[in-house]
């Protein structure tokens, strides 16, 4: 029996936002390393200091994986990520060795990390983008 086009067209569109989620995930882990590894850059002393929020989004990316509800770790990631870069920018603020321009790069460079991360989650509560088609001409008209 073929199923109505409603249903073929409803199991389309949210294997795609599965597929955009998923994305979304893979991200979101990537994003985690980078702010991690940025972490593992600082200074021991400052290592040390920042540990407890650096293992906490290490273990967040590490459990999105195989989470039974992927949005509530996925969310759960992102305020992590948050919450170490924040911490990393404002250990750079209090170090007198670090200057303007250094600390304006840094806040800029994790500010674009984590706004590619809101992006990717965005578009997966969206779905996936649609590609607009160029319009054809009337019928009986000749294309050049």
């Amino acid at each position: 029996m073929l199923e109505p086009k409603q249903t073929v067209a409803h199991r389309l569109k949210s294997a795609g936002r599965a597929a955009s989620q998923g994305a979304a995930s893979t991200l979101a882990v990537r994003v985690a390393r980078a702010i991690h590894g940025r972490w593992w850059r600082l200074s021991a002393a400052e290592r040390k200091r920042l540990e407890p929020l650096a293992d906490d989004v290490r273990e967040r990316a590490l459990d999105l994986r195989g989470a039974t509800d992927p949005d509530a770790a996925a969310r759960g990631l992102r305020a992590a990520n948050t919450k170490l870069a924040d911490a990393m920018v404002e250990s750079a603020r209090e170090d007198p060795s670090v200057g303007e321009l250094e600390l304006r790069r840094l806040r800029e460079e994790l500010s674009r990390e984590l706004e590619r991360l809101a992006g990717a989650e965005v578009e997966a509560r969206r779905g996936p983008s649609r590609v607009e088609q160029p319009e054809r001409p009337p019928s009986g008209t000749a294309r050049r």
